[in-house]
């Protein structure tokens, strides 16, 4: 059985007027997490009034750790204050469970 350990929650503000800037920075956000294998799932949303929020998955603590000191985060971190209005309020989490791993713990169970 494998499943994501790890994630992260980021929350942010666009500056007023920056909001199609954020959402374009976002997509290619994801586009540039390709090139991290250990980062499984990318989800960007936008929860109004020029917030937005991402949650990434890891599949372990290592691939947390590349993606924190990886290419991606250094540009994400160097577009951000032409972007946000403060940096991300970023929480870390370990993953307790998921549905695919519940469904596949019974399979096995069976």
């Amino acid at each position: 059985m494998s499943h994501d350990q790890y994630a992260v929650w980021a929350t942010m503000e666009a500056h007023p007027g920056k909001e199609n800037e954020a959402r374009a920075f976002l997509r290619e956000a994801a586009r540039r997490l390709g090139s991290e294998p250990g980062t499984t799932n990318f989800y960007a949303m936008e929860i109004g009034d020029g917030k937005f929020a991402i949650f990434n998955l890891f599949v372990d603590e290592a691939a947390l750790q590349a993606h924190v000191g990886g290419q991606v985060a250094k540009w994400v971190q160097a577009s951000q204050p032409d972007l946000f209005v403060k940096p991300y309020e970023i929480t870390r989490t370990q993953i307790l469970t998921t549905k695919q791993a519940e469904l596949e713990e019974a399979e096995l169970a069976g």
